[in-house]
C-alpha cells in the first residue's frame, strides 16, 4: 500500500506541467486530400503578410504527396506559390509528415522540415498542424469562411494542446 501511494506521489511530481500533449492518432489520409484553407497561425517570418493562404494535398503515391501552397500578400495582392513534396514518417498513426521544398529550393533535400497533425475534426473539416516543437502552428479549414463559432473553438483547441495562441494572425477568404 505504501509503495503504492510513493509510486503515485512520484508520478504526480513527475508529470509535466500545463497542458496535455496529444496528436491525432488515427489521420486517414484518403479524408486528409485536398484543399485546405488557412484560418488562423502564430506569427512567422515566412507569412509575415500573407493574408490568405491554401495548400493543396494531392496524393502521388502511397504515403508520398505533392503540396502546393499559395499566399496572397498584402497590400498589393501578389499571388505567391511553393510547391513542396511530402511523406509520411509514421505509418502508424499517419499523423507525421516531412516536406521537402521542390526544384533548385530543395538543396538535395536538405530544405525539409516536420509536421504533425496534432488534431483534426471527425468529419475532416479542420484541422490543426503544427511543429513537434509547437513553435509554429495552422488551423486549416474546408471552407474559405468558417463561422466564428468555429474559430473560436479550433483556437481553443489548439491552445489546449499547448500552442500558445495568445497573438493569432487571423487570415481567411
Amino acid at each position: 500500500m505504501i509503495r503504492t501511494i510513493a509510486a503515485a506521489a512520484l508520478a504526480v511530481t513527475l508529470a509535466p506541467a500545463g497542458p496535455v500533449l496529444a496528436q491525432a492518432t488515427a489521420v486517414d489520409l484518403d479524408r486528409f486530400d485536398g484543399r485546405w484553407f488557412e484560418i488562423a497561425r502564430n506569427p512567422n517570418g515566412v507569412q509575415r503578410d500573407c493574408s490568405r493562404a491554401q495548400i493543396d494535398f494531392t496524393p502521388t503515391q502511397a504515403g508520398r504527396y505533392s503540396i502546393v501552397v499559395t499566399c496572397v500578400r498584402r497590400p498589393g495582392g501578389q499571388v505567391e506559390t511553393l510547391r513542396a513534396t511530402a511523406r509520411v514518417t509514421d505509418t502508424t498513426t499517419n499523423a507525421k509528415f516531412r516536406f521537402s521544398l521542390a526544384g533548385l529550393l530543395s538543396f538535395g533535400g536538405l530544405a525539409s522540415q516536420q509536421y504533425w497533425v496534432w488534431d483534426h475534426a471527425p468529419d475532416y473539416s479542420w484541422a490543426i498542424m503544427g511543429l513537434p516543437d509547437q513553435s509554429s502552428w495552422w488551423v486549416w479549414h474546408r471552407s474559405q469562411t468558417p463561422a466564428a463559432s468555429v474559430r473560436t473553438a479550433t483556437l481553443a483547441r489548439a491552445r489546449a494542446l499547448g500552442f500558445d495562441t495568445s497573438r493569432p494572425v487571423h487570415t481567411g477568404h
